[in-house]
C-alpha cells in the first residue's frame, strides 16, 4: 500500500469506531420493550417482584410455587438452590428441590435433597411424606424395574351376545326372522385382567429405556359360554427421552384372541408412541400412538368365512389431558382407523371421538380421597362393499354411542374398588348389526 493511502484509511476507521460509538450510546439510550414471559401475567409479577426484593425468601419462595404450577420447572430450581444459599436450614425448601428434581427425572439430586432435608428437622407430616418418597425413588433408581395391576370384577350385561333386540334382520336382501336364541339376552359374568410393565435402564444419557408390556384378559359368562373371551397381548421396544419433557417409544407387538373356546385372530405389527407434557398449558400432557398390525383369523365350523377378516389394520390414537382446577382434569381423545381385509365388504374405515372429565374429591366416607371419571365418545364406520349374504345393493355403515362412569374408591396403597357404570348404543343401515348394551362392573383392583 501507498504511504499516502494511510491518512485516508485511518480516517475511514475512525468514522466506523464514531458510528459504533453512536449506534451503541443510542441502543442504551432506547426504552426496552419487555416482552412478557409465556408463563402468564401472575409469573411474570411474581418475577418482577422477587427481583425488586432479592433478600425476600418469602417472595421468592411465591415465585418459586408459581413457576413450577406454570411448567418452569428449572426457574423454579434455580430460585430455590438461591434461597438455600441465604439460608441453608429450611428444610421445606429441601423437600421442594427433592420434588422438582424427582418431577425431571433426577432421581440422585431428589434423593440427595430429601435426605438433607430430613436433616433439618421437618415437621412430622412432611417426614413421613419424605420418607415414603425416599422409598419410593430407592425403587425407581433400581435398572430392572416391575409394575403391574390386576384386576378381579364381576360384570352384569343386558345384551351379553351383542345381538339385536328386533327379530327382522335381511338376508340376501330380503326380510328374515331371527330366532329367539339370537336376539338380545342378558348374562352375568366374571372377569380376571393384568397388566405388568418391566421397565430397564440401560444407563444412557439422554435416558433410554427398555419396555415390556404384557397384557392378559378373561371374562366367563354364566350362562352364555360362546360368549367366553381370552386375550394376550405383548408389546416390546425402548422408550428414549425424559417423561417430564417428551418420550418417543418405537414397538413390537403381538396378539392372541379367544372367543367361544376357539382362536378368533392373532395379529403382529409394529408401532410408535409418543409422549410430551406442554409447556404453554401447565400441568398437561399428550399421548399419541400409531400402529401397523397384520390379523390373521382362523375359520370354524360355526364361523366358515371368518379368514375373510384376514388383512392390514392401520390405527392413530391419541389423547390429550388438560387440568382445569385443583382436582379437575378435562380429556379428550379420539382413534383413527383402516382395516384393508381380503375382502373388501370386511374393509371398512372408522373414527372415534370422545371427551372424559376426571375429578378427584375428598371421601364423603372415611378418609382419603375418590376419583369419579365421566366419558361420552362416538364414532362412524364404513364399510367398502356390500356384504352379499346380507345385502348385495346396501353397503354396511354404522354410528356407535357409549356413555360411561366409573367411580375408584381407594382401599389402601395398593388396593382399590370399582365401579362402573356403561351404555352402548350401535346404529345402523343394516338391522342386523343394531343394539345397545347397559353393564354394571364391581370389582377390585390391585396395584403394585
Amino acid at each position: 500500500m501507498r504511504r499516502g493511502h494511510f491518512p485516508f484509511v485511518q480516517a475511514r476507521m475512525h468514522c466506523l469506531v464514531c458510528a459504533a460509538i453512536v449506534a451503541t450510546i443510542t441502543a442504551l439510550a432506547t426504552p426496552v420493550q419487555v416482552r412478557a414471559s409465556p408463563y402468564g401475567s401472575e409469573y411474570d409479577a411474581a418475577f418482577d417482584a422477587m427481583l425488586a426484593n432479592p433478600t425476600d425468601l418469602d417472595i421468592a419462595f411465591r415465585f418459586a410455587m408459581i413457576a413450577r404450577a406454570a411448567g418452569d420447572a428449572e426457574g423454579a430450581v434455580g430460585t430455590l438452590e438461591r434461597m438455600l444459599i441465604l439460608n441453608p436450614a429450611l428444610p421445606i425448601i429441601h423437600y421442594e428441590l427433592a420434588r422438582l428434581y424427582a418431577g425431571l427425572g433426577s432421581f440422585e439430586a431428589a434423593r440427595r435433597y430429601y435426605r438433607s432435608a430430613l436433616e433439618h428437622a421437618p415437621p412430622p407430616d412432611v417426614r413421613a411424606n419424605i420418607e415414603a418418597q425416599l422409598k419410593r425413588l430407592e425403587q425407581a433408581l433400581q435398572p430392572s424395574r416391575l409394575s403391574g395391576s390386576v384386576l378381579l370384577a364381576l360384570r352384569y350385561q343386558t345384551n351379553a351376545n351383542v345381538a339385536p333386540d328386533d327379530p327382522a334382520v335381511r338376508v340376501g336382501g330380503l326380510t328374515a326372522s331371527l330366532a329367539d336364541e339370537f336376539l338380545e339376552q342378558d348374562d352375568a359374568s366374571g372377569i380376571a385382567s393384568a397388566r405388568f410393565t418391566h421397565s430397564r435402564d440401560l444407563g444412557r444419557d439422554p435416558a433410554v429405556f427398555l419396555l415390556t408390556d404384557l397384557q392378559l384378559y378373561g371374562s366367563r359368562q354364566q350362562d352364555l359360554d360362546d360368549q367366553d373371551i381370552n386375550l394376550v397381548s405383548a408389546t416390546f421396544g425402548p422408550r428414549f427421552g425424559r417423561p417430564d419433557k417428551a418420550t418417543v417409544r418405537p414397538f413390537v407387538r403381538g396378539s392372541w384372541v379367544e372367543f367361544a373356546g376357539e382362536t378368533l385372530y392373532w395379529s403382529l405389527g409394529l408401532g410408535i408412541a409418543y409422549h410430551t407434557a406442554l409447556t404453554w398449558i401447565p400441568g398437561s400432557r399428550f399421548v399419541g400412538e400409531a400402529a401397523l398390525m397384520h390379523r390373521d383369523f382362523a375359520s370354524s365350523e360355526q364361523s366358515p368365512a371368518l379368514d375373510d377378516r384376514d388383512g392390514e389394520n392401520y390405527r392413530a390414537n391419541g389423547r390429550m389431558q388438560i387440568p382445569v382446577s385443583t382436582g379437575l382434569h378435562v380429556e379428550g381423545f379420539g382413534t383413527l382407523e383402516r382395516q384393508d381385509s381380503r375382502v373388501g365388504y370386511e374393509s371398512y374405515s372408522g373414527v372415534t371421538v370422545g371427551l372424559r372429565g376426571m375429578r378427584r374429591f375428598a371421601a364423603p366416607l372415611g378418609t382419603g380421597t375418590w376419583d369419579l371419571s365421566v366419558s361420552g365418545e362416538a364414532g362412524v364406520r364404513d364399510h367398502d362393499r356390500p356384504d352379499p349374504t346380507v345385502d348385495p345393493d346396501e353397503r354396511r355403515r354404522d354410528r356407535e354411542l357409549g356413555l360411561s362412569a366409573n367411580l375408584m374408591l381407594p382401599l389402601s396403597d395398593l388396593v382399590s374398588g370399582l365401579i362402573e357404570v356403561r351404555q352402548q348404543w350401535r346404529f345402523s343401515g343394516m338391522p342386523n348389526y343394531e343394539y345397545d348394551n347397559t353393564s354394571i362392573l364391581v370389582g377390585t383392583r390391585f396395584a403394585f
